[in-house]
């Protein structure tokens, strides 16, 4: 911070002091580039900087909320003194300052110093390898790196500063045959540089997945065994299951889970936590965007419901403590977050479980998840990418197909949970499921 910054900062800290009875100032600064390819060419290479200030201050438990991107205290000072006239009630208190024995690793000072040349060489092999297989393929594909660098204080002594490395490498393929639409999208994210192996793995097995996708087949009857891969499950399943153990949602009686906790919901065999100490990962943290030690805890522990996930007001509301999942940008307050999402395997190897299905279907992925009743767990959604199990065996890719039902019905018992898990963005680490729970048609 540079003397003219520092000036500036005692000024805004000073009126913070005198106006409210507790203060915290939350400022960011990020640098971020990005290469894409569009249908198999260069499309862009960008940069861009940013940097902005946030403040919460509270009275009586009425809370203010600004933020700003102007580096003049004044101005900023004007602004806050107008939207204090418009506060919010939130009983919380600031968190002090609680050091943490083990640091989680978050940063990597080679990440965003890749060249673009390497980049762009790395994208250019993994397209050549699909077009290689797949002349007619489409590939939209990319490297978005970022530096960030934050620091978060209160007027209860806190002070923590952090600071973040992230890349992200994404491909999707796109075939058209006539009428027929074929897309399969995947990619990694990680604090550290998507490696080359990375993307090897990345690029087989979309190719994987466009082999079996070329052939086409009818899809099974209603009631049939379904197996979802590790990304069809988030899509399908564990992103609206997660809608209700938002603690925000718990808090106002709109969750299904609100005060359940030690009650059995799920298959016993379904254990889910968050876990925000995984070195490297970019979704783990210290600290969380309020300062209270981030720290794992269970969701689901053998069926039973364990835990929301709270930031500071959430937490209040719901009187529970926190969990240490506060997260925030510089526009927008706290609120509840996941960091890395993990279900426990099971036993059943992937082969074995297919071998065992004489007719059903693996999804992969869907098109439109998020309709329906999410606060309930409810899901409805056509299956994008899909393919038909007969007799122990993928046999074909299946269309025109829709899957519907509820996520914790979807839960609530299961054929199969497999040995074997994927990590989805870097952040989440599924197993394949296998339930009959679930709807089907065509």
């Amino acid at each position: 911070m540079s003397s003219v910054e520092r000036v500036n900062m005692e000024k805004i800290k000073n009126y913070l002091s005198k106006k409210f009875d507790q203060y915290e100032i939350y400022r960011s600064q990020s640098n971020s580039k990005s290469i894409s390819f569009e249908s198999n060419s260069l499309k862009e290479i960008s940069s861009k900087q940013s940097e902005g200030t946030s403040i919460r201050g509270i009275i009586n438990s009425d809370l203010t909320f600004a933020s700003t991107s102007s580096t003049n205290p004044d101005k900023f000072i004007n602004v806050i003194e107008e939207l204090s006239g418009y506060p919010i009630f939130a009983p919380i208190i600031f968190p002090d300052y609680t050091k943490k024995d083990k640091q989680v690793q978050l940063y990597s000072s080679d990440t965003y110093e890749f060249p673009n040349d390497y980049l762009i060489d790395q994208i250019k092999l993994s397209r050549d390898k699909i077009l290689k297989v797949f002349p007619d393929a489409l590939c939209d594909s990319g490297f978005n790196l970022i530096e960030s660098e934050s620091q978060l204080e209160n007027s209860n002594g806190l002070e923590i500063s952090t600071k973040q490395s992230y890349s992200g490498f994404y491909v999707s393929v796109q075939i058209i045959n006539n009428k027929d639409m074929l897309n399969i999208y995947d990619g990694s994210s990680s604090s550290l540089i998507i490696n080359k192996n990375q993307i090897i793995m990345i690029t087989e097995k979309i190719i994987k997945y466009l082999k079996l996708g070329q052939k086409i087949v009818n899809p099974p009857k209603s009631g049939c065994p379904v197996l979802f891969t590790p990304s069809g499950l988030l899509q399908s399943i564990i992103s609206p299951l997660l809608v209700s153990f938002n603690g925000s949602n718990i808090a106002k009686n709109l969750s299904k889970l609100s005060n359940k906790e030690n009650t059995k919901i799920l298959d016993e065999n379904i254990s889910i936590y968050d876990n925000p100490s995984i070195d490297y990962s970019p979704a783990s943290k210290n600290y969380d965007d309020e300062g209270v030690p981030a720290k794992k805890f269970d969701l689901i522990k053998k069926g039973k419901f364990i835990s929301g996930y709270y930031d500071l007001k959430s937490s209040k509301e719901a009187k529970r403590q926190t969990t240490g999942s506060a997260g925030r940008s510089i526009n927008s307050q706290p609120t509840p977050t996941t960091s890395n999402i993990v279900m426990e395997k099971g036993k059943d190897k992937l082969d074995n479980i297919i071998k065992s299905i004489d007719d059903g279907i693996l999804i992969d992925s869907l098109l439109g998840a998020g309709q329906g009743n999410e606060l309930s767990g409810d899901f409805s959604a056509n299956i994008s990418l899909g393919y038909r199990i007969k007799n122990g065996k993928l046999i074909g890719r299946i269309k025109n197909t829709m899957l519907s039902g509820n996520a914790f019905d979807a839960l609530s018992k299961i054929n199969h949970l497999s040995l074997e898990t994927e990590n989805i963005f870097g952040t989440i680490n599924l197993p394949y499921l296998c339930t009959n729970n679930v709807e089907i048609s065509s």
